[in-house]
């Protein structure tokens, strides 16, 4: 079982807080929402490739603040 880690937890938020808001709308329908990449392009009008754009995006401001 995994202890609460309060460092870990001021990262992530730290790392939500710096994205820019359409790519933490993308990343939150993906990984909260369980909306599939060409879901949410259909939702927010755009193209399958800027999903995976603004979702690599998110995972890059994820694993530089989680550092």
């Amino acid at each position: 079982m995994k202890v609460y880690d309060p460092e870990r937890t001021e990262k992530a938020k730290a790392a939500l807080a710096r994205m820019p808001k359409r790519t933490l709308d993308i990343f939150i329908a993906n990984q909260v929402e369980g909306l599939s990449y060409v879901e949410i392009a259909r939702r927010e009008g755009l193209f399958l490739w800027q999903v995976r754009r603004h979702m690599l995006r998110a995972i890059h401001i994820i694993a530089r603040e989680m550092r």
